[in-house]
């Protein structure tokens, strides 16, 4: 039997608006038989964390979001006796590369899921873990009326995305909706309402794609998502999920399967099915421990 281990994880368990996916990562230590002793990002403290005895110390973005500086995160690290583990889950520009390229050598391990990034540096202790679903609610959710729609985006709508949005919108009117901060048992109803979810070009890159992939097919969505050289090893095509090169096939998609619903229901189900049983966060630390230990 492998080690059971003491963790020390420091993240943002109290965000209501997200995914909790903390929470998901600390229900599969726990399931798998490890201690999980939780710090909150906005309470950091050098001292209070060191004072705590574990095995290992796990965290996303070390207070980042709450103005700690790298040069207090780094202090941490360099006094820490005990293993060190980053689970660096957005894509890597501009300040994140800035901080990810001065954290890496501090931690023993730094997964990632922007594997672009990854590939353009050559420190030996990266390696690409990807997000995943939650693992307590797997059921499918309900029809629910104000979810009921065609078409939609799940997510907030700023720079590039904000065209795509806008462009959808021109085509189709009140039958494309946007949604953001669903979450939980209300994105499984969403995902049972409505129809086709649809993914933007941006931010994605041949190795970098966003959590929604796992958030809308684990939570039973049929997704469009932008065809990427590296998501093809976990989706199949016109199988799982559906990939499109560019807006206009983007809409030839729509149309298309908006007609065959039985086409697009086998797919949906595919994909939830691949999904459930492939890339939940009990699968990703399993991963992780796999790696570490």
């Amino acid at each position: 039997m492998k080690k059971k281990l003491k963790i020390l994880y420091l993240g943002n368990f109290g965000n209501k608006f997200s995914d909790k996916t903390e929470e998901h990562i600390k229900f599969a230590f726990e399931k798998l038989g490890h201690e999980v002793i939780t710090f909150e990002e906005k309470e950091f403290n050098t001292q209070r964390l060191l004072s705590i005895k574990a095995d290992l110390f796990l965290f996303h973005k070390g207070g980042e979001n709450f103005g700690v500086g790298l040069p207090r995160l780094i202090e941490l690290l360099n006094k820490m006796t005990i293993q060190k583990v980053c689970w660096y889950f957005d894509k890597a520009w501009k300040g994140r590369e800035i901080w990810l390229d001065r954290v890496t050598p501090f931690v023993d391990y730094m997964f990632v899921t922007d594997e672009t990034w990854a590939r353009r540096r050559n420190f030996n202790n990266v390696r690409i873990l990807r997000q995943g679903i939650g693992n307590e609610n797997l059921s499918k959710g309900k029809v629910v009326e104000k979810y009921k729609g065609d078409t939609a985006f799940v997510g907030a709508s700023y720079g590039q995305r904000y065209s795509f949005v806008e462009a959808l919108k021109e085509v189709y009117g009140g039958g494309f909706k946007t949604y953001n901060n669903v979450f939980g048992r209300d994105l499984y109803d969403l995902c049972a309402s409505t129809k086709i979810f649809v993914a933007p070009l941006f931010p994605q890159d041949n190795f970098y794609w966003s959590s929604r992939v796992y958030m809308i097919i684990g939570s039973g969505g049929f997704l469009l998502h932008p065809k990427l050289e590296g998501i093809k090893t976990e989706f199949e095509d016109k199988k799982e999920i559906v990939y499109y090169r560019n807006g206009r096939e983007l809409k030839e998609y729509i149309d298309y399967y908006l007609e065959h619903e039985t086409e697009r229901l086998s797919i949906q189900e595919a994909g939830y099915k691949k999904c459930i049983e492939n890339f939940t966060y009990l699968d990703r630390v399993k991963n992780m421990l796999g790696t570490i230990i």
